[in-house]
């Protein structure tokens, strides 16, 4: 049995060259598996980072568009802020805080629940972000984060792809290691057998 790397990577070098005596058809078999393994995770990489480009591209392009449509303004906490509870067994946490607001748009004047610190008084002054139409809206995508993104979906297809061949090159080993074991039961029955009847 094989117990180290080098040990395995021997055998597979003289599985790849055919010539050992004891190399069998299953050995041969294994050493391919393990190299379109090999060939298939190298392979990934440049999908890997053409697909975290094109994830670059569409998310910078967002993060351009809604910094370009979304606004920062100022609204006043009309109340004092209430918080919302998270309750887990015996264990209670304050989970977010929120209170009723007001900010100007125009001519108008908008009213919305904001996201406050804790403990955060009526008449309190918050910047929050708002639509093209004043409506109260997420704070746009920031260059850093479409970074991350793009690092992130990238590296997940590769983890994605290294996962399936280790998992594609388990189960054929698995398959491989069975019907090595069939033959070598074979084969020790048969040499049993032949020397018995002398």
């Amino acid at each position: 049995m094989m117990r180290n790397t080098s040990g395995y990577l021997r055998v597979l070098r003289r599985g790849l060259r055919g010539r050992h005596p004891l190399i069998r058809r299953t050995d041969r078999a294994e050493a391919r598996l393990a190299v379109a393994v090999l060939l298939l995770v190298l392979a990934t990489i440049p999908l890997a980072g053409w697909v975290g480009a094109r994830t670059w591209d569409t998310q910078s392009a967002l993060a351009v568009q809604q910094t370009a449509e979304r606004t920062l303004v100022t609204a006043k906490t009309q109340a004092a802020a209430e918080t919302t509870d998270a309750t887990a067994g015996e264990l209670t946490m304050v989970a977010s805080a929120s209170a009723p607001a007001t900010w100007a748009w125009g001519d108008e004047k908008r009213r919305g629940d904001v996201t406050v610190d804790y403990g955060t008084p009526a008449g309190a002054d918050v910047q929050i972000w708002v639509d093209p139409n004043g409506e109260q809206a997420l704070a746009p995508l920031s260059a850093t984060s479409a970074k991350i993104s793009s690092v992130l979906v990238g590296l997940s297809l590769w983890f994605a792809a290294a996962l399936l061949a280790a998992a594609v090159f388990g189960y054929g080993r698995w398959r491989l290691d069975r019907t090595r074991n069939r033959e070598w039961s074979r084969e020790i029955a048969a040499f049993l057998g032949s020397t018995s009847s002398h």
